[in-house]
């Protein structure tokens, strides 16, 4: 019989950015079908009606095509728009006694527990006993409902192909569990199971938390006669401190600066949240509370409150990612390596070579830990062997996500010309925070206070300044060449090293001591714009003295 067709799949429930933890399980996955020549499938797992949004599925999908992860499936699955297919098996489920409707109030399974460790044993739940009478009595009252798959009591186990072991459940920890949440819609329990045999899924790769959700799913998949997937559970990837990596990162600094700024400017919680526009109970609850965080959205808000610049946060996010400017190949290759080799101490390799060398049996059993000086590392890298022209996509990729860098208004020509100008560039930020000198208007040049204090003020820079200007209004030939001769030529009549001149000029045309070659950018500025900017510049200089 010819060996069946390997079909994985990546189902994120869409509350926000592609988290790196996911990303990673999507590019896992993806390497999965693409070295087999299967099929890769992306499911939308949106049950959960509170936290799931259209915003939010957006920039998952965002995410993932900037990522290069394109899925198989030609529309779309959206569990949200599935439940009469769920509804009618949970039905069946009901009708033949292996599922039934649970009244338990949220208070009563709490006390349920607490009885259970006041009696040092764990919390079992199975079918209660209910007379027609206490179910009747429940319906006509219209308490809330749910449905509990009863699961079979018996051993059960299978086989994880990543940790390379069985993982067993044996009778007596056995549960039912909920299939049907008390707001109608299935639970991802449920639908993921349905899902997985309605779209032939032969390998599941996901994190090591559904390690014992697994045996639910097993549990389910026998009583539908469903076939039974390949699963294996990755491990879990930490930052170098071995805490875990994840959302929480951001918000807890977002907490910890926001205690900050109610200390330094003698703040109560009650005045952030005015400035903010958020509930004081909302916030008191925050700040009192580490497990509680907040959405992205509050965050923003708190954040503009307390003077937080989103780039001072952990890149927690793929979205994060691609705004502070990596590359998506240097991406990609570092986030394979987190918990995967390669073999032959291999590490550097492009996507084409990822899904080559890609197995299973090279996924490793321990955590992963997210090396970002690594990761800057391997950016770095891929920027100084990627061709301009690639190059130039690839920043208006990032443009595309930092509509406010000047770098927007200029050509794909001049794109070009800074990339070669600053070759060497560690990210796409660096690259536009150092040449957005020649995108902005020459008015709206800010000038670093310490920087005119040291290199203008100081050591005749106003005086070497204006000499400059006044050579420089002669040069015909306005060509970085030419430009270098003429200054290295008064250098030489002034007995001054090139520094000298040069910084004062770097300072006068960007405001800053930080630009590319100082006789590029003037060229690339152009004669009448470095002028001006020189002319703006000693002004400053005449209204200081």
């Amino acid at each position: 019989m010819a060996e069946k067709q390997i079909i994985a799949r990546f189902a994120p429930s869409p509350t926000g950015y592609l988290h790196v933890g996911g990303a990673r399980t999507a590019l896992f996955s993806w390497l999965l079908a693409r070295h087999a020549g299967g099929k890769f499938f992306l499911r939308i797992e949106d049950t959960d009606l509170a936290r799931s949004t259209e915003q939010a599925t957006v920039q998952l999908l965002d995410d993932l095509r900037w990522l290069g992860l394109h899925w198989d499936n030609a529309e779309l699955i959206y569990q949200s728009k599935r439940t009469p297919i769920y509804n009618a098996i949970i039905e069946r489920l009901i009708a033949e006694g292996r599922a039934y409707k649970a009244y338990e109030t949220r208070e009563e399974l709490d006390t349920l527990r607490k009885e259970a460790e006041k009696q040092k044993r764990t919390f079992i739940y199975r079918r209660p006993q209910l007379t027609e009478e206490q179910i009747r009595g429940f319906e006509s009252e219209g308490r809330p409902s749910v449905v509990r798959f009863a699961v079979p009591v018996k051993d059960y186990s299978y086989r994880d192909v990543v940790l390379d072991k069985e993982v067993t459940m044996p009778a007596g920890q056995v549960q039912d569990f909920v299939i049907r949440k008390a707001d109608g819609m299935p639970t991802y329990h449920f639908a993921v199971v349905v899902d997985d045999a309605e779209t032939g899924i032969t390998h599941v790769l996901r994190g090591q938390e559904h390690l014992l959700n697994t045996i639910n799913h097993i549990a389910l998949q026998q009583a539908l006669g469903y076939p039974q997937p390949i699963y294996g559970h990755l491990p879990v990837i930490e930052n170098p401190d071995g805490s875990k990596m994840g959302k929480r990162d951001r918000d807890k600094m977002v907490r910890q600066r926001s205690q900050t700024w109610m200390k330094t400017f003698r703040k109560s919680v009650d005045e952030l949240a005015a400035a903010c526009g958020l509930s004081s109970a909302r916030l008191v609850e925050w700040i009192n509370d580490s497990k509680k965080q907040l959405d992205f959205s509050e965050q923003a808000v708190v954040m503009q409150a307390i003077g937080l610049p989103e780039s001072d946060l952990p890149e927690i996010m793929v979205h994060d990612f691609r705004k502070k400017g990596y590359l998506r190949e240097g991406f990609l290759n570092f986030l394979s390596l987190l918990g995967w080799n390669p073999g032959g101490d291999r590490e550097r390799m492009s996507v084409d070579e990822l899904v080559q060398l890609f197995s299973i049996e090279g996924i490793g059993k321990s955590s992963a830990k997210f090396d970002r000086a690594k990761l800057l590392a391997f950016n770095t890298d891929t920027a100084a062997s990627m061709p301009a022209e690639k190059l130039v996509g690839s920043l208006r990729s990032y443009l595309a996500v930092n509509p406010g860098s000047p770098l927007n208004h200029a050509s794909d020509a001049d794109l070009r010309k800074i990339i070669e100008m600053k070759r060497g560039f560690r990210t796409l930020r660096e690259l536009d925070e150092t040449t957005r000198l020649f995108f902005i208007a020459d008015a709206d040049i800010q000038y670093d206070p310490a920087a005119i204090e040291k290199v203008l003020k100081k050591n005749d820079g106003f005086a070497i300044l204006g000499d400059i200007h006044g050579i420089l209004v002669d040069v015909a030939d306005w060509s970085a060449a030419e430009l270098e001769k003429r200054i290295e030529e008064f250098c030489q009549q002034k007995q001054l090293q090139l520094g000298k001149v040069a910084q004062p000029i770097r300072v006068a045309i960007s405001g800053t001591t930080v630009s590319p070659s100082i006789f590029q950018s003037m060229e690339f500025l152009g004669r009448d714009r470095t002028l001006k900017r020189i002319e703006q510049c000693l002004a400053l200089g005449s209204k200081a003295n």
